[in-house]
């Protein structure tokens, strides 16, 4: 999983994240790593996707898994988006990132209320 968020200098800090499951006998255990945190000057679709498919061709990961991305435009469009550009690998299967969109609706609705709009 790839995900961008602005520092505390507002540049924009992309985080890669494994997640996979291991099974240890009959018992499955779903396991999350962060395993690299990297600058984003440029957060288009065409860079963002760009950017992603170095990582995952650097690190010899299997493309041909599950994807995550948040519900951001720039992310999520099916036609141009950096979903689009990576299920261009036709077994690249799309799962849209619903904590993402339930993070939305806190944000715009925190925005409205002055005294809590500098925690978002």
């Amino acid at each position: 999983m790839f995900d961008c968020t602005p520092d505390v200098r507002h540049l924009e800090i992309m985080s890669q994240v494994l997640r996979y499951v291991r099974v240890d006998g009959n018992v499955p255990e779903i396991i999350e790593r962060i395993i690299n945190f990297f600058t984003v000057s440029d957060k288009t679709r065409v860079a963002l996707s760009e950017e992603i498919l170095k990582k995952i061709e650097r690190e010899g990961l299997d493309i041909n898994k599950r994807k995550a991305y948040d519900n951001g435009a720039n992310m999520a469009d099916k036609y141009q988006g950096v979903q689009a550009r990576i299920s261009e690998n036709p077994l690249a299967k799309f799962v849209p990132c619903t904590a993402h969109t339930l993070n939305l609706v806190g944000v715009n609705t925190a925005t409205a209320v002055n005294e809590v709009s500098g925690y978002f």
